[in-house]
């Protein structure tokens, strides 16, 4: 947002070049300046990734920022990328784990992603993207495994058999409920994972970013890392 100079109104429209700098005209005090370029503001960057979060594609906040959404992407990886884990000193006790499927390059191309649920503490521990194999699931659970878990549930994928410990172990759709709730959170709140959409992931990394940044925005540490 530009703000006039001379009036301090927000309400400016570019105006042609003059030097090859950008200048505006002030519709309230119809002021003609320019601004030299001092980089992206952050508020910008934070507006972008909470957009996305609530759903809208690059291109769309491209459009509604007035900026690249070469850009807008880059921003999201970025914030992705900063993410170490999503880790919390909460103790945890009953844990759910699922799986979701998705596609990566094109609707051909099946990819799945696991994640794992605190259910007494209403957040998410981890997420790993990949088959739906053993190998996949094997990940997120020594992501998870430090943790002091009392119980883990899952549905009856043979998979989870094979890495989750047998005295803790529950198979029931019954005792899933909360991560498969939660899973419409995704389909709901990121575009590229709406099952009619004609948006879809070009690669895992940035599945895996999108995943994980929705998982801190739901457990109240999107501020982590926000600058």
């Amino acid at each position: 947002m530009v703000r006039c100079p001379k009036c301090s109104s927000e309400g400016c429209t570019k105006d042609g070049m003059a030097k090859g700098r950008q200048r505006y005209r002030c519709k309230v005090c119809d002021y003609r300046h320019t601004v030299s370029y001092r980089g992206i503001n952050p508020a910008i960057k934070r507006q972008a990734l909470q957009l996305y979060l609530e759903g809208l594609g690059f291109r769309s906040i491209g459009r509604i920022l007035n900026c690249s959404h070469v850009a807008v992407y880059n921003w999201i990886k970025a914030y992705g990328e900063s993410i170490e884990s999503i880790r919390s000193t909460a103790g945890v006790e009953v844990v759910e784990l699922d799986e979701m499927h998705t596609y990566i390059g094109s609707k051909k191309n099946y990819c799945w992603i696991w994640m794992a649920v605190d259910r007494n503490g209403k957040r998410f521990l981890h997420c790993e993207v990949g088959s739906r194999g053993t190998e996949t699931g094997r990940k997120l659970w020594t992501a998870i495994e430090d943790n002091e878990i009392t119980q883990v549930m899952s549905d009856y994928w043979r998979p989870y058999a094979q890495f989750v410990p047998k005295e803790l172990h529950t198979q029931s759709k019954a005792e899933t409920y909360t991560v498969e709730g939660y899973n419409s959170l995704f389909r709901h709140f990121l575009a590229r994972l709406r099952r009619k959409s004609e948006c879809y992931s070009k690669s895992k990394i940035m599945l895996k970013y999108s995943v994980m940044l929705l998982m801190l925005k739901w457990n109240g540490e999107l501020d982590t890392i926000l600058n």
